[in-house]
């Protein structure tokens, strides 16, 4: 999904475009790894949009509240948020702390429909991080 797909779901939405929020997506969009709200509040404040944490939280909340931003939680992390247009997992270095985001094939997507089937529970999500040492920390 392109940045432009993700401003006009905003739209489809009856939702207005307002251009913190803009700004918020395309942070998201154009970062490789989930992003903190700090994260955030640092790449606008970087583009000279000047905004408060408050705002940036508000953004956040509607973001997620319309299915376009999920939060990611990781042990012993704060909050982070990516965007919610791809199933993700991440790869955590427990050294330096490093998240590096992967996309994985269909396999768990069917693995995910037999346990579903097998235990006769409705599975809505699902997260799966995998914590070790990145390259430059082995």
């Amino acid at each position: 999904m392109t940045l432009n797909e993700l401003i006009e779901k905003i739209k489809l939405l009856g939702s207005r475009t307002t251009k913190t929020r803009k700004a918020v997506l395309e942070c998201m969009f154009l970062s490789n790894e989930p992003m903190s709200s700090s994260n955030i509040l640092s790449a606008l404040k970087n583009k000279k949009i000047l905004v408060n944490r408050t705002t940036v939280y508000r953004e956040l909340i509607f973001l997620m509240e319309n299915g376009l931003v999920r939060e990611v939680k990781l042990i012993g992390k704060p909050s982070l948020f990516e965007l919610s247009h791809e199933h993700r997992h991440h790869l955590i270095c427990i050294k330096c702390n490093k998240i590096k985001t992967i996309i994985m094939d269909n396999h768990l997507h069917e693995e995910e429909k037999k346990i579903m089937k097998q235990e006769k529970f409705e599975i809505t999500d699902h997260c799966l991080e995998f914590y070790g040492l990145c390259q430059k920390c082995q």
